[in-house]
């Protein structure tokens, strides 16, 4: 019973799961970014200081994002095991 729980990811979780995806997805745009300016231009370049810049930013921010999100799964997580312990 308790998989069922955490794989149809229904209800206050869906909508954490989404900022989650949404936050990696984020990610992987700021890296496929950095990346192409990585090719595009030597590294002395400033506008590839400016897009590592721009990514660093970005990774904190969602490393800020993960870290909220995963307070919240083990809030939502204990309350669903007290809920069955009753």
């Amino acid at each position: 019973m308790t998989g069922q729980l955490f794989d149809d990811r229904a209800g206050p979780v869906s909508g954490t799961w989404g900022r989650t995806e949404a936050a990696l997805d984020r990610l992987g745009s700021a890296i496929d970014r950095l990346e192409a300016a990585a090719a595009r231009v030597g590294a002395g370049d400033l506008l590839l200081a400016g897009e590592l810049r721009d990514a660093r930013d970005q990774q904190a921010a969602l490393q800020d994002t993960t870290r909220v999100v995963a307070q919240r799964l083990d809030a939502t997580i204990d309350r669903l095991r007290t809920i069955l312990e009753e």
